[in-house]
């Protein structure tokens, strides 16, 4: 994410500055200090987050992208599906989910495209070329917040809050050298 898209989603949830395919994220964990007992995890936090919760949720990223499709969105729409792409990159870099890493970086794109548009002539425009992108990847989140232990979406949105809050590159932009 470049500074303006940042600048965007200040405020909300991000992830980390390496960028890495899903399958090569580790999922191995090492205690703050050796022998450190781990607390259990609660009942609520190993399940995934209550069905209205995640339809509630899942409706509001869809209307904001319904509204970035016509002329009536606003920055506040268009942040709210960064928040979810983001999130939804965070959850399968988990293991939850198998989209191709491209996707990530064709949405990223179309963020990109938007916050131009915005500062071109004041819309806040997803267009019909990128939508579909978006809306997979839409689809993918909300398969996640209805399958997803509850503590994993809680580490997935702190990742998505220290990426907005740094100053690095996206994880969804790789450089590619030739």
């Amino acid at each position: 994410m470049t500074s303006g898209a940042r600048a965007l989603t200040a405020g909300g949830p991000i992830f980390s500055e390496l960028c890495l395919d899903a399958r090569m994220a580790g999922t191995k964990r090492k205690s703050t200090r050796p022998g450190a007992i781990r607390k259990p995890l609660s009942k609520s936090a190993l399940l995934p987050m209550p069905a209205q919760s995640a339809r509630e949720l899942s409706l509001a990223h869809h209307l904001a992208l319904a509204a970035c499709r016509g002329d009536s969105a606003n920055r506040h729409q268009i942040n709210e599906l960064v928040r979810s792409v983001y999130m939804a990159y965070f959850l399968q870099r988990m293991g939850f989910g198998d989209i191709p890493f491209e996707c990530y970086e064709r949405a990223e794109a179309a963020f990109e495209n938007a916050l131009a548009v915005a500062t071109k002539c004041g819309k806040w425009i997803i267009s019909e070329q990128d939508a579909p992108v978006i809306e997979r990847l839409l689809a993918l989140h909300d398969q996640q917040l209805s399958e997803v232990p509850m503590h994993r979406v809680v580490e997935a949105e702190k990742q998505l809050r220290q990426f907005l809050a740094g100053t690095g590159a996206s994880p969804l932009v790789c450089t590619r050298s030739d």
